[in-house]
């Protein structure tokens, strides 16, 4: 809606000089990834290719992921301060008037703020994979006695318990991670996306057909090579991930090393092994799961064998 079309009272709502946001309609996924997203990164960052400014585009597609992430997180700790408002409320409910209407509002609060965390989540989502485009790197962006209370519990309250109660189960679904681990190391300098996204494919579907589970991907989050392509794969296929990342002030030079030790851990039951290519640290961790019994499928790099022959 162009702005010299614009009623003054739509003019007013859109920018948010009354009191009706909550009212107003969440634009659908499709908007918030399309219209709002993916235009947006091309608005800031198409007419930059080619030009002095080329240099530019990786940290400035980074600070718009950047900022959703951000945002993401800062909105989800409301929700939580929400919700123990929520459990405040209902666990000190007298009965009366005033402390029914506190918890309707802080209710209605909780939803409005669920949907926005939902649709941040979608943008943000969104600007995650715009990067990825852009720059071809993954964007590696957290009183009284119960009877007593019982005999006060309003309809309200109920309400409230069962909220709280459903947003506790939603939150835990969404940080558990289910499925068997497989672990991916290779080279730094790997370039070959077609052949780390096929291998992964046949190793997810072999898993699959075994095992009858689907595998959730562990590496050690490396922002080049053989590692940033697999964790490209995981976001393009819907797979989770687990990133061990390197303490280099704890362990130093030993710190790639102790994330391999960590990966192996018993405790993870992982899978099998997929190296691409591989220095030193990915060697390590091949001979390491080998002498653990797992299985370590090693995929050699052709741009290497080429260099070879």
């Amino acid at each position: 809606m162009a702005y010299d079309q614009a009623s003054a009272y739509d003019t007013i709502e859109l920018f948010g000089l009354t009191e009706k946001d909550a009212d107003l309609p969440i634009p659908d996924d499709a908007v918030l990834k399309d219209a709002i997203i993916r235009e947006t990164f091309e608005a800031l960052l198409g007419q930059l290719h080619s030009t002095g400014l080329e240099i530019e585009i990786e940290p400035l597609a980074h600070g718009l992921a950047t900022l959703l992430q951000r945002r993401k997180v800062a909105l989800t700790k409301e929700l939580d301060r929400t919700a123990d408002k929520i459990g405040a409320l209902a666990k000190c409910h007298d009965g009366s008037e005033i402390a029914e209407t506190s918890l309707e509002e802080a209710q209605a609060r909780f939803l409005h703020l669920r949907e926005i965390v939902a649709a941040i989540e979608v943008m943000s989502d969104a600007a995650a994979e715009c990067y990825e485009v852009e720059t071809g790197h993954a964007f590696i962006p957290a009183a009284g006695s119960r009877a007593s209370l019982r005999a006060q519990e309003t309809g309200a309250v109920f309400e409230a318990r069962q909220l709280l109660e459903q947003h506790d189960r939603e939150t835990a679904a969404r940080s558990k991670v289910e499925g068997l681990p497989l672990i991916v190391s290779g080279a730094t300098d790997w370039t070959d996306i077609d052949l780390v996204f096929s291998s992964l494919d046949k190793v997810r579907e072999r898993i699959r057909q075994s095992r009858n589970q689907e595998i959730f991907l562990c590496h050690k989050g490396g922002k080049h090579g053989a590692e940033m392509i697999a964790a490209r794969w995981a976001r393009a296929r819907g797979v989770a991930q687990a990133r061990f990342d390197p303490r280099w002030s704890a362990h130093g030079r030993a710190a790639p090393f102790k994330c391999n030790d960590e990966m192996l851990d018993d405790r993870f039951a992982a899978a099998g092994v997929v190296l691409f290519g591989g220095n030193g640290v990915a060697l390590n961790l091949g001979q390491k799961a080998e002498a653990k019994g797992l299985t370590v499928m090693r995929v050699a790099d052709p741009a290497k064998r080429s260099a070879d022959k």
